[in-house]
């Protein structure tokens, strides 16, 4: 199979061989397409959850926490990363998914540490925690007698534990999946540049994205 590449000067007809070759590495951008959606739909989320997150927390009367503030700042920069991802995984640029790999296992590492911190509070019985769960959900747990603290005592550090614990979970099991899916992403991109031949990776470069599949199979395709 000739790899010889089209005319750099100008642009140029591709041969039929070369038509053949490229409709070929265009089928293998599927999953590089799917990987460009998966980052966007991490990077909008992160976002939205990263402001809701870090808003209230500077909103007079919600009451401050530095450990949220932290989750919601982070998430908001880690969204930011998948976005500069998402747009790089279009370019086919190498090493992007390790990267990719790295925000997603930091991120998952500050939701379990953060998470591990609220819970070892728990346990250390902060009372103003578990005072302010009391005030809302004493009245119902204790039939509507206004039950204290003491008749409670099991029930709100329980919520607190499941609450506080799903957040940790939350991270090993979503950012640990998008960690192992980065990663075999970037095996599969560093074969497929190693493989494929560089006048066709470069076209795809510039070419890249939803609905420019057709255009870069067009004859007059040029670099």
């Amino acid at each position: 199979m000739s790899d010889s590449s089209p005319s750099n000067t100008q642009p140029s007809p591709l041969t039929e061989d070369q038509l053949v070759v490229l409709g070929e590495a265009n089928m293998q951008l599927n999953q590089f397409h799917r990987a460009a959606k998966a980052a966007h739909r991490a990077y909008v989320g992160l976002l939205v959850f990263g402001v809701f997150t870090t808003v209230p927390q500077f909103v007079a009367g919600a009451g401050f926490s530095f450990t949220g503030t932290i989750m919601g700042l982070w998430m908001i920069a880690s969204g930011l990363v998948e976005y500069w991802g998402e747009k790089n995984i279009r370019r086919l640029r190498p090493g992007v998914f390790k990267k990719l790999m790295i925000n997603q296992l930091l991120l998952g590492a500050m939701f379990v540490v953060i998470s591990g911190w609220w819970v070892l509070q728990v346990a250390l019985h902060n009372k103003s925690e578990i005072g302010a769960v009391n005030h809302v959900l004493g009245p119902i747990i204790g039939g509507g007698t206004g039950g204290s603290i003491g008749q409670v005592d099991f029930v709100i550090p329980l919520i607190l534990y499941v609450t506080y614990g799903s957040v940790g979970a939350f991270g090993l099991v979503c950012q640990g999946s998008m960690a192992f899916y980065y990663a075999r992403r970037e095996k599969f991109l560093q074969a497929y540049l190693t493989e494929t031949p560089q006048w066709v990776v470069r076209i795809q470069q510039t070419q890249f994205g939803p609905g420019k599949g057709k255009a870069v199979l067009s004859a007059r395709s040029g670099i």
